[in-house]
């Protein structure tokens, strides 16, 4: 099964999405097993595939079975029940590997088996914290209902990053960046400013707030891009009570493009068709940033783009359409 599909989420901002859906089957202690439903958007598909050979790597990470060859790049087989902690069956031979490839990365994820593709509406998509309250540590950054059955769609960033810390974007100290300015000048000069930081992820969310706080900037975080849109638009409400510029209490806004509710490409559009948003910064930050996607967005009024490895470039970029 190849990827059908992947550029479907970034089409023009049209706040849809495709869907796979795939299960583990959990064994109970009473010998009973459980399905359980879990959703990875296309864009991120490469192929799934049979369970392949694979060749056992030294001093692997925990939860990594081996590396195999995709399209002769090696590519990492990472136990994917085992890292979620649920229990399935040892034998692999029925399984299947659904394959990634973004931020730069491609890997292996050993399932159960692979159900359908589900096209929807970002609008039906919903936040985890409508369920429970989520942290840092949670691996569920959406989840769908459909047919009964609640879709959890997993945050494979963060599971990376888990198994294979040097790939991930916490390495990287903004305080040691020889590259950006933090003499108190321009700390002082940032500090008054605010950057909206939208992240359905609260693991890379904390990790852009962080970075962006610790150069000074004030942030304001939200979890989905219609949550960002609700306080835009309070923001644009309270401007005019008050006789302000909108840039007078937002001055650039950084964002994800898959999220819950909103997606990140349909809230640039939605913007950038405002008087208040038209000539706000905006930056999308995404996992999903190609040569085409990056050229989609910066179609729909971005100013720039960035792929999600690459956080070591957020503040210059800030600086430099901020204080230009």
């Amino acid at each position: 099964m190849s990827n059908p599909s992947s550029n479907i989420l970034l089409e023009s901002g049209t706040n849809e999405l495709e869907i796979i859906e795939f299960h583990l089957e959990k064994q109970l202690a009473n010998g009973e097993t459980k399905t359980c439903y879990y959703g990875i958007n296309v864009a991120k598909v490469r192929e799934v595939i049979r369970v392949p050979d694979t060749t056992d790597y030294p001093n692997a990470q925990p939860h990594m079975i081996g590396v195999f060859s995709s399209r002769d790049i090696l590519t990492p087989l990472v136990d994917l029940a085992g890292w979620l902690g649920v229990p399935t069956s040892s034998v692999n031979s029925n399984k299947y590997v659904i394959v990634t490839d973004f931020n730069r990365m491609t890997n292996g994820f050993l399932i159960d088996s692979i159900s359908r593709i589900h096209r929807i509406s970002w609008n039906d998509v919903e936040s985890p914290s409508q369920f429970l309250e989520s942290g840092e540590q949670d691996c569920v950054v959406a989840v769908v209902r459909k047919e009964g059955k609640l879709i959890m769609i997993l945050d494979f960033e963060k599971i990376i990053a888990d198994i294979n810390p040097e790939l991930s974007m916490e390495k990287y100290d903004v305080k040691v960046d020889r590259s950006v300015n933090l003499n108190q000048t321009m700390v002082s000069k940032r500090n008054a400013k605010t950057v909206m930081v939208v992240d359905d992820s609260a693991f890379i969310r904390s990790l852009i707030q962080d970075t962006l706080s610790t150069a000074g900037y004030n942030v304001i975080a939200c979890k989905d891009g219609g949550e960002a849109h609700e306080k835009l638009m309070d923001v644009e409400r309270i401007a005019k009570e008050e006789n302000l510029a909108v840039s007078e209490l937002i001055d650039a806004i950084v964002s994800d493009v898959e999220m819950p509710r909103m997606d990140g490409m349909h809230l640039l559009k939605r913007l950038r068709d405002t008087e208040a948003y038209c000539n706000t910064p905006i930056v999308m930050f995404s996992s999903l940033m190609s040569d085409d996607n990056r050229t989609k967005a910066l179609s729909l009024g971005a100013n720039d783009t960035i792929t999600k490895p690459q956080i070591g470039k957020l503040v210059s970029l800030m600086d430099g359409l901020i204080f230009s």
